[in-house]
């Protein structure tokens, strides 16, 4: 493990409050929920660049990756299931035939009202992981 400290400048207002709802609500301490968060969203990380020529993600072989995403990411993904977000989830809804038409509209799982949040706390959420593996604490 690390002895470098690391700075957490600039993290965004409503990510904060975010982080000390988790704490309150878990009883975890604030440094362990960014600590938890930071791990889900490195490995999260991992899985965006390009595999190397050895075949891994960030040094790590894509089956280790896998599993390792399955315990942070399992409880994101049952949110998304359970509320038609998973990318997979409008392939399963709407056969090859049903979406051959064009009879859809370009984003059916986009809400018509506008996001109460600012669309770049989704991304900053992501790249901290906030969230993914509380559960497993």
């Amino acid at each position: 493990m690390s002895t470098n400290a690391i700075p957490l400048r600039n993290i965004p207002t409503e990510v904060v409050t975010i982080a000390e709802a988790i704490a309150r609500h878990t009883g975890l301490s604030l440094t362990d929920v960014y600590r938890l968060a930071l791990a889900s969203g490195v490995l999260v990380e991992a899985t965006k660049i390009t595999p190397d020529r050895e075949g891994t993600s960030a040094g790590l072989d894509g089956a280790y990756l896998a599993k390792a995403l399955r315990r942070h990411l399992g409880s994101a993904i049952d949110l998304l299931l359970a509320y038609g977000e998973h990318p997979a989830s409008s392939a399963l809804a709407h056969p090859p035939s049903a979406r051959a038409t064009g009879s859809e509209d370009a984003h059916p799982l986009m809400p018509d009202e506008e996001s109460p949040f600012d669309s770049a706390l989704g991304d900053d959420l992501e790249s901290l992981g906030i969230g993914l593996g509380l559960s497993q604490s």
